[in-house]
């Protein structure tokens, strides 16, 4: 019977912890895996405990000052890390990510919020923690992700879906709650890329029983998550991300395709130590490369320092671009879409 609810260890411990959102959203999710069980027992019992619940028997009993020690927390040992994720060190900043001024406006909120904790526990909230970045690939969520863990200066833990899936039933239930278990002994941040893999919409017709279990899970995790745990998600396709997930994130921002201002901002920024002679337009550029987003642009910037190397610098960079620029076609090949 145990193997069929996975859940259990997240419903006892968000009740033994008393946190009333996480206990709910384990009931729900206990409930429904029940009823697609048939097990009329097991759903009559959660629903006797969802009333007593409902009547404010399971309360949070965290008071301000531990929520506000969290915040101190470090990492013991490298050794502690579970299967499951990675460290990613980094040191991109946050001027090296070239956002929309409206995007740059709601990540600063979010980030003074976690900067000033303190503030916000003190008058009963909690500061904001978790944000999703959606948009399409190359146009910088991932060095958003890196540039945010650089700010706050926190480890970044990059999930790795390859050893968290499983194909041995409910294995991977028990990994998800291990990285998120170790997640919560200090001031971390877990990074789910692509998190439509693992947080597909449970809807979907494709998707099997296990990993229908692997998504409640995760909501479950995620709605249970402490505020000095930053948690991000990007996708690419948010179209496939189960619905439950979004009330999940307190921010979801879009990252759109740059417009050709950021692209000039961006090659000026790549370029920067070169101190490029001003017979190079980079607007005109811009146009010529007719990149999709930042990724294609940085491969150009690439391929222009290798041309400088390969003429062993006794060509100036100016004539580097000069010659990528005619290869770029020919190197770029599009791919119909």
């Amino acid at each position: 019977m145990l193997k069929d609810y996975p859940i259990l260890e997240s419903l006892l411990s968000s009740g033994f912890a008393g946190d009333r959102d996480a206990f709910r959203a384990s009931l729900e999710l206990m409930g429904k895996r029940a009823e697609e069980l048939g097990d009329s027992q097991v759903a009559t019992l959660l629903d006797k405990v969802a009333k007593t619940a409902e009547r404010g028997w399971v309360e949070d009993r965290t008071d301000a000052a531990d929520k506000k020690a969290a915040f101190g927390r470090t990492l013991g040992s490298i050794d502690d890390i579970p299967p499951g994720i990675m460290m990613l060190k980094t040191n991109v900043t946050m001027n090296e990510v070239i956002l929309p001024a409206n995007v740059k406006l709601v990540i600063s909120e979010f980030l003074e919020e976690q900067q000033y904790n303190e503030k916000y526990i003190d008058a009963g909230l909690e500061p904001r923690n978790k944000a999703m970045l959606i948009g399409p690939p190359g146009n910088g969520k991932t060095e958003s992700a890196k540039a945010i863990a650089n700010f706050m200066n926190v480890p970044l833990y990059y999930v790795r879906y390859d050893e968290l899936v499983s194909k041995q039933p409910g294995e991977t239930q028990k990994r998800l709650n291990r990285v998120f278990n170790f997640a919560k002994t200090h001031r971390s941040m877990l990074f789910f890329d692509e998190i439509d893999a693992i947080g597909k919409d449970r809807s979907d017709e494709g998707q099997t029983g296990e990993m229908k279990a692997v998504v409640s899970t995760l909501l479950v995790q995620l709605e249970d998550v402490p505020p000095h745990v930053l948690v991000l998600g990007a996708t690419n396709h948010p179209e496939m991300i189960d619905k439950a997930m979004w009330r999940r994130f307190h921010i979801r921002v879009n990252l759109p395709n740059p417009t050709i201002d950021e692209f000039v901002k961006y090659l000026a920024m790549k370029f920067g130590t070169f101190k490029l002679e001003p017979k190079i337009d980079l607007r005109i550029l811009s146009y010529q490369l007719e990149a999709e987003n930042f990724a294609e642009t940085s491969v150009f910037v690439d391929d222009c320092v290798r041309t400088w190397i390969r003429h062993d610098k006794t060509i100036t960079i100016e004539e580097a671009i000069k010659r990528a620029v005619v290869t770029w076609p020919k190197n770029r090949v599009k791919i119909a879409k």
